[in-house]
């Protein structure tokens, strides 16, 4: 029994230190700054009567909302890409180069219900492209309650 109690105590011991780590933020530290990388245009225009709103899903649970483009207009944001490996980075405040996972537009408020998710190439070898596109919701003419989807088109 104190074999038990004394293996119990040490394991104890180490995850109490390990999540102290980890929630003090002793976990991995991004890349800084955008050396080696090249600007990835993200440019929205909203050509439909409802607001739209374009969210970045970063890093496994994060998601960013990167703003909200009323009819006419314009939503841009600048994304980073590495040709080498494929990733693609938004980078925040402070230039850490934060992985994205996924890119969507969709009705403000609903944006996840009715996304067009933007297409990311993330292959090594591969620069991504610009993502430029003109976005409204579907049906036409409907109120929000009744929007079913997001369609964007390339100009």
């Amino acid at each position: 029994m104190t074999n038990f109690i004394r293996i119990f105590s040490s394991v104890a011991f180490f995850a109490a230190g390990t999540f102290s780590a980890v929630a003090q933020g002793h976990g991995p530290t991004p890349e800084r700054g955008t050396d080696g990388l090249s600007p990835v245009a993200f440019e929205i225009e909203n050509t439909g009567e409802l607001p739209l709103s374009c969210t970045v899903k970063l890093a496994h649970w994060y998601s960013l909302e990167l703003g909200l483009a009323a009819h006419g207009v314009t939503l841009s944001a600048t994304l980073w890409s590495n040709a080498e490996t494929g990733e693609v980075f938004f980078l925040n405040p402070i230039g850490d180069q934060m992985p994205v996972e996924r890119l969507w537009c969709g009705l403000a408020g609903r944006s996840w219900d009715t996304r067009f998710e933007m297409p990311l190439i993330r292959r090594a070898g591969i620069a991504e492209e610009d993502l430029i596109f003109s976005c409204a919701t579907s049906p036409e003419n409907a109120v929000s309650e009744e929007i079913v989807e997001t369609v964007c088109v390339a100009p």
